[in-house]
């Protein structure tokens, strides 16, 4: 008896369409929730480190100091906390995947540099009041 089904199921298949894709011929079809890897916009980018503190696999690491933002593309798990959790939403997940690869490399992106502080003015009146108070400041440490 199982013979048989074994049979029909192997005539059936001869007549039927093969149930995989031809991949280097047809690429597979991408949906809009697929998750594919983590793409930064360096230019939005705090270098706060929200999306260093909750990935559950350690695979970015944000250096403030530096202003550099590196990501290890294959300890990534695709899980989007870091695309959740990011303050001004420069993180987001493309839908392609990482490119196979021989060799595990991080990929580092390097921020513009931080904006000057603005520079403070001050009006004579106000160097004056300051003049002053420093003055009564030390005349009342020497008294």
């Amino acid at each position: 008896m199982s013979f048989m089904s074994f049979a029909s199921e192997m005539l059936g298949n001869l007549f039927k369409p093969p149930a995989t894709s031809q991949y280097p011929f047809k690429p597979r079809k991408v949906y809009e929730a697929d998750r594919g890897k983590v793409i930064n916009d360096i230019n939005n980018c705090i270098f706060c480190g929200m999306c260093m503190r909750n990935c559950p696999s350690d695979a970015i690491t944000v250096d403030r100091n530096a202003r550099t933002w590196k990501i290890n593309r294959f300890a990534c798990v695709q899980c989007k906390e870091c695309v959740t959790n990011c303050p001004k939403k420069s993180l987001s997940m493309d839908t392609e995947y990482t490119a196979p690869a021989t060799e595990k490399t991080e990929e580092v992106l390097q921020g513009p540099p931080p904006p000057p502080k603005p520079q403070v003015v001050l009006t004579e009146a106000q160097k004056a009041a300051i003049a002053a108070a420093q003055a009564k400041k030390t005349a009342a440490q020497k008294a």
